[in-house]
C-alpha cells in the first residue's frame, strides 16, 4: 500500500513517506540503573549535537548540507529509552552522527505543534531528511545499533546515487 505524508507548516520542508522498509523490531537489552556502571565494553556516544527542534536542525542539516536523523520519541516509553541508551550512545552511531548527519530529537511533550503536523503512529519513530526538506526513509519501532548502522549505509547510498 502506498502511504504519501505530507507536512505542512514548514515554508519549503515537505515531508513525503511513501513504501519505506519498515525493519522488524528487536528486543532492547533494558540494563537496571544499578548495573549500568557496570557495563563498559560499549563505547559512549562522542560528542553529537543533539537539535530539539525541526527549525534549527534543519537549518545546520542546510547549512553543512548532509542529512538529518530525526529521533521521534515520548516519555515513558520503554523502547524509545532503550533506543536513547542502546543505540543513541553507542560510539561508532555517535561517529556516524557527528560526521555524517544531524541529529534531531523531537517529543509531543517538548514539540508538540511540530508532531501535530506529523502522523506518528508509534514510538520510536526514526525519520531520515535531507537538506531539500523531504523524508527519504524512515524506522518505526526500536531499532538496535546494527540495524541503525544498516539504515544510515542505505541512506549515504541513496545520497550517494543522486
Amino acid at each position: 500500500m502506498n502511504r504519501f505524508m505530507v507536512v505542512k507548516g514548514w515554508g519549503s520542508l515537505v515531508i513525503l513517506l511513501g513504501m519505506c522498509v519498515v525493519s522488524a523490531a528487536e528486543m532492547p537489552r533494558l540494563i537496571p540503573a544499578a548495573s549500568q556502571t557496570a557495563v563498559t565494553a560499549k563505547p559512549r556516544q562522542p560528542n553529537v549535537v543533539w537539535h530539539d527542534s525541526i527549525e534549527s536542525g534543519w537549518a545546520e542539516a542546510r547549512r553543512r548540507n548532509v542529512p538529518m536523523v530525526i529521533f521521534i520519541t515520548s516519555e515513558r516509553c520503554k523502547y524509545c529509552d532503550a533506543m536513547k541508551q542502546d543505540t543513541w550512545c553507542d560510539g561508532t552511531i555517535g561517529e556516524r552522527l557527528k560526521d555524517h548527519f544531524v541529529a534531531i530529537r523531537l517529543s509531543p511533550q517538548d514539540n508538540p505543534e511540530t508532531l501535530k503536523r506529523i502522523e506518528v503512529t508509534s514510538y520510536p519513530t526514526t525519520l531520515i531528511g535531507i537538506p531539500e526538506g523531504k523524508i527519504i526513509d524512515h524506522r518505526v519501532g526500536y531499532q538496535p545499533v546494527a540495524a541503525m548502522h544498516g539504515l544510515l549505509s542505505e541512506v549515504r547510498m541513496k545520497l550517494l546515487r543522486r
